[in-house]
């Protein structure tokens, strides 16, 4: 028995109109999917031949949702090979034979491999704008993986500088006590003047300096050196307003190397100018790298003065990270 449904025409579902973006090929496709469609012999659960069939029915009969086929109608989606296949076989059968159809299977497969490769005018600049910004993520993927580098790099570096800082620290604990007491007792108080600056200044032509092999102590490196920081304590002990002051202790420890720095403070030790010495010591250790600090530490150890030596190297520890380089050697 056929179940009939007034006189409205069966399959009107499979006529669908195409948005205006599908392509040639697509709609041909979708068009030859659409007659083939209305060749379905579809039954009721009692064995009825329904004469007007559901698309959900009909989805339900080619085993593919409904939403699947009415993308495949409408040429929105081109149905993989083997489910085009699928929908001709089932098509061919309810209609008795492939010559009842108006397309050959190897035909319909051959119009879907054509739908699947067409492209739009646009396609190619896409891809292009695809790889280029495939490109450029490449580029920066790779730069950062280069400062990722130079970053552990540095980190290692900083770590070393901490390590000797920690050691020499650990080296002066011991004598810290002893040291202290007698930097103390060669403390002098008298205020600076004029004739005062200019002992400093031949004094300071024999205050002791890093050793190096090959050196004298009277070398001409190291007399420059000791000439600088006489000079310099005798700006610094004319003294001036706070403001000004503070700037020259910022371009004194910004503009003089290690050495000059270290006898610049044993020489303001030496006339009572305790603030500006500790400033200085502080400024020096907040401002310049690791290894200057380190160098000016190791200066005035060797002069004795170790609390300044562990109040710089305290200074340096912290302030981390990258701080100016030595001005001038």
């Amino acid at each position: 028995m056929v179940a009939r449904s007034g006189n409205r025409p069966p399959f009107t579902w499979t006529k669908k109109d195409f948005p205006d973006n599908v392509l040639p090929d697509k709609r041909r496709l979708a068009g030859a999917l659409q007659e083939i469609c209305r060749h379905l012999v579809i039954k009721s659960a009692d064995g009825t031949v329904l004469t007007h069939p559901t698309q959900a029915q009909a989805a339900s009969h080619l085993n593919i949702s409904e939403t699947s086929l009415s993308r495949y109608l409408k040429g929105q989606y081109v149905p993989a090979a083997q489910v085009t296949a699928s929908i001709f076989d089932r098509a061919c059968g309810d209609a008795g034979g492939g010559q009842n159809l108006s397309i050959t299977r190897k035909e319909l497969l051959e119009l879907r491999m054509r739908a699947a490769e067409e492209r739009c005018g646009n396609c190619s600049l896409h891809r292009e704008a695809a790889r280029a910004a495939e490109q450029k993520l490449q580029a920066v993927q790779d730069a950062q993986e280069e400062f990722q580098r130079m970053a552990e790099a540095t980190a290692g570096e900083l770590r070393e500088l901490r390590r000797q800082a920690i050691a020499l620290e650990e080296r002066q604990a011991t004598a810290l006590k002893e040291e202290t007491g007698a930097q103390q007792a060669r403390t002098v108080q008298p205020e600076a003047g004029p004739q005062k600056v200019r002992e400093a200044a031949r004094v300071a032509t024999l205050l002791p300096v890093p050793r190096r092999q090959g050196d004298r102590q009277q070398s001409e490196n190291e007399t420059a050196a000791a000439q600088a920081a006489a000079s310099r304590a005798e700006v610094l002990l004319r003294g001036g307003r706070p403001d000004s002051m503070l700037a020259l202790l910022r371009h004194t420890a910004e503009a003089y190397a290690p050495v000059e720095v270290a006898l610049l403070v044993t020489l303001l030790r030496m006339h009572g100018q305790h603030e500006l010495a500790d400033n200085l010591v502080h400024i020096y250790g907040r401002d310049r790298s690791d290894q200057d600090a380190v160098r000016a530490a190791l200066v005035l150890h060797e002069q004795e003065a170790v609390a300044d030596a562990e109040a710089l190297l305290r200074a340096a520890a912290a302030h981390p990270g990258t701080r100016s380089p030595q001005a001038r050697q």
